[in-house]
């Protein structure tokens, strides 16, 4: 039995971050020259670790693309326009209401219905906007909205007794519609 043909299979599975899948095709290679050479047992171990050593890689570089490219537009900041709003419909007049803007946290207790909340802020990819309406009557439809330079991105509505309207944005998460 081939050792490095072990040694790249064995390297194809431990992965390392793409590390452990190049050396398995690289030990790969080499075992399947020895093997053909020696004609020792080993070839399938050698082919497997180098198909698994392949798929390592691809997957390495595909997790690099996504998290590079998430790295990216979290870092990005642009000056945004952004409205908070809150309705309410069959009798609901007041709720609950609780907003963020990224880690700026504000609540009102019984506000009156509708609601709207706007602010210019600077928003990169990993601030998160969030709005809950609260109906506190014992019927009744609240509603919540996030909007985004003009554009709608998140959208709720509850009914009935206590129940909960809650929009939350993430530019990265959540892509707007």
């Amino acid at each position: 039995m081939s050792v490095l043909a072990v040694a790249s299979l064995i390297f194809s599975l431990l992965w390392l971050g793409g590390a452990g899948s190049l050396l398995a095709i690289l030990l790969g290679a080499a075992a399947l020259l020895r093997v053909r050479r020696t004609r020792q047992a080993g070839r399938g171990l050698a082919l497997g670790g180098i198909v698994l050593g392949v798929l390592g890689l691809l997957a390495a570089s595909g997790m690099g693309l996504i998290f590079g490219f998430a790295g990216q537009k979290a870092a990005t900041t642009r000056r945004a326009d952004i409205v908070l709003g809150a309705a309410g419909a069959d009798g609901t007049t007041s709720a609950d209401i609780t907003y963020a803007f990224g880690d700026d946290t504000s609540q009102e207790t019984d506000a009156p219905l509708p609601w709207r909340r706007r602010a210019t802020r600077n928003l990169n990819g990993l601030d998160v906007l969030q709005l809950i309406v609260r109906n506190k009557g014992r019927a009744g439809t609240v509603s919540c909205r996030i909007t985004v330079d003009g554009k709608p991105v998140k959208t709720a509505t509850a009914t009935g007794a206590n129940a909960d309207a809650a929009c939350v944005y993430n530019a990265i998460a959540v892509r707007p519609h």
